[in-house]
């Protein structure tokens, strides 16, 4: 595919499930960063105007308004920041699962201070069905998590179905979607999302340190955080401030200054996603994952992922023995992997080809034989 997309990082890269790969147009988004800081010093009003366009490029990748955006620095912080201003009363459990990236299970065990009660769903094979969100979602339920794509085997959720799940028990529903964003269409007013977070680090072509929490513009304002900062005010330069003024707006959930450089190169990379279009990075990874899984299968390796498209994110994890250790036996073959729990993943963006995904599983597939001899 000639995107016109300058991949820098030498090799064969297929980690985009953990960072993404350095690239010429991110190059020369740090050097306009330091361009500006050279030639404008402190130039504020600039990154102010950047955080905007940020938050304006994420909102059109999840179908969102601006205004129900809020940058962060992490899924983590975001999803403190959401969970901060949640109260407990007869709705006091939180439907989770061992499927959601850690943080959300740590974040939401450390609500247990606060009244909430973890109710965690049990994957079975690798995957969760809308028979246990059904079963453990009713009255008692303040909110459903429902991790739109597994970091741990690109087990890939329905959220529409979920989140009518969610409006039957009265309840809302919270979304991960860091391994869906920049590579799966997702849609939080047809599918009926009321929270969702994402960054930039992976699919979107970006750096640690710039996510994103989206809330329904409906529910803003009914939610109050306590883990802020001085951009979550009307006037965040007040002095001495002895009343909380929040904005009316996401930004309410705003923490302290932002992580810039981040900004710079997140803006790169949503803008080359969005030129390409979702919809044609989908297509290109149902095909490049449906290849790894059967050439996989050729030569005799066993994955723990979703071999439907409909049900597959952009990961496709083979069960190898001692997945960390043939990670980085990979790397020095510069064959770039990530590995997570008992799989090695190989997490194909458009930038990947065919041929590349082929060399990739004989390698893991040889390797594997000698690390059983």
């Amino acid at each position: 595919m000639d995107t016109g997309f300058n991949i820098e990082t030498k090799g064969i890269y297929l980690a985009a499930c953990s960072h993404s790969p350095f690239y010429k147009q991110m190059r020369n988004s740090m050097l306009q960063y330091q361009d500006d800081l050279i030639e404008f010093g402190n130039p504020w009003d600039l990154w102010a105007e950047k955080v905007d366009e940020s938050k304006a490029l994420f909102a059109r990748i999840i179908n969102a308004n601006k205004d129900e955006v809020s940058p962060h620095f992490s899924v983590s912080s975001a999803f403190g920041s959401l969970l901060s201003g949640f109260t407990y009363g007869e709705r006091d459990e939180i439907v989770t699962s061992d499927l959601e990236y850690p943080t959300t299970n740590h974040i939401i065990l450390a609500q247990n201070k606060y009244g909430a009660k973890q109710i965690l769903l049990r994957n079975r094979n690798y995957r969760l069905t809308k028979e246990q969100y059904i079963s453990s979602a009713g009255k008692k339920t303040r909110l459903l998590t429902a991790i739109h794509v597994s970091s741990l085997n690109g087990f890939r959720q329905d959220l529409n179905a979920i989140a009518e799940i969610a409006r039957t028990a009265g309840s809302e529903i919270y979304v991960d979607a860091y391994q869906s964003a920049g590579n799966t269409p997702i849609d939080v007013k047809k599918d009926d999302i009321d929270y969702l977070t994402a960054g930039t680090l992976k699919y979107l072509l970006g750096l640690p340190g710039l996510a994103f929490l989206y809330v329904r513009k409906e529910l803003i304002n009914t939610v109050e955080p306590s883990f802020i900062g001085w951009f979550s005010q009307k006037n965040p330069f007040r002095f001495g401030p002895e009343n909380l003024d929040f904005t009316e707006d996401a930004d309410r959930f705003q923490s302290g200054t932002w992580a810039v450089p981040s900004i710079y190169a997140g803006i790169t990379g949503m803008k080359t996603i969005l030129s390409i279009g979702i919809d044609t990075v989908r297509s290109r990874i149902v095909k490049l994952t449906e290849r790894a899984i059967k050439t996989g299968e050729e030569h005799g390796l066993e994955t723990i992922t979703p071999k439907e498209a409909n049900e597959r994110g952009a990961i496709v994890s083979f069960i190898v023995p001692g997945a960390h250790k043939l990670e980085s036996i990979l790397r020095l073959s510069k064959i770039f992997t990530s590995s997570r729990d008992i799989g090695l993943r190989l997490a194909p963006h458009f930038y990947n080809t065919a041929e590349e995904i082929d060399l990739a599983v004989e390698r893991i597939s040889e390797l594997s034989r000698k690390m059983v001899e």
